[in-house]
């Protein structure tokens, strides 16, 4: 279920001045990843209700993006992320964003395309993580 980790990691390295490119990266990544290999996903995660095998898999594929979101986001200097957000945090609103079922519900049930959604990850993302000027609050 690859969608080019070394893609990532370059790119990932290439932005790595500037916070908003490498969330951006991150989010390319994951448009690769569920356009590739979304279905198997979100089967391997409802299979492992029943499977503790297939629950172990699915777990560990979350965790090795959570550590690579953990070691980025770490990297990053000090008041980079919006204030009062720890890298935890941020980790897990990342999480709630940039996952199979709104890729899935944006794409199959409201029509966006797969580039729509990458390009509106990357920009929630920013929001929602970068202090500003990075991240800058449109409400």
């Amino acid at each position: 279920m690859s969608a080019d980790v070394g893609q990532m990691v370059a790119e990932l390295e290439a932005a790595e001045e500037d916070p908003a490119r490498q969330l951006a990266a991150m989010a390319a990544y994951d448009r690769r990843l569920f356009e590739r290999a979304g279905d198997v996903i979100a089967l391997l995660r409802e299979a492992g209700r029943t499977e503790p095998e297939l629950a172990e898999a699915y777990g560990e594929g979350r965790r090795r993006g959570d550590e690579t979101r953990i070691q980025a986001f770490s990297a990053w200097p000090d008041g980079t992320l919006r204030q009062g957000l720890d890298v935890q945090t941020a980790v897990d609103i990342y999480g709630a964003l940039c996952n199979v079922d709104v890729y899935t519900t944006l794409t199959a049930e409201r029509g966006w395309s797969p580039d729509q959604v990458e390009q509106w990850w990357g920009g929630a993302l920013a929001r929602e993580l970068l202090a500003s000027p990075h991240g800058s609050r449109r409400w």
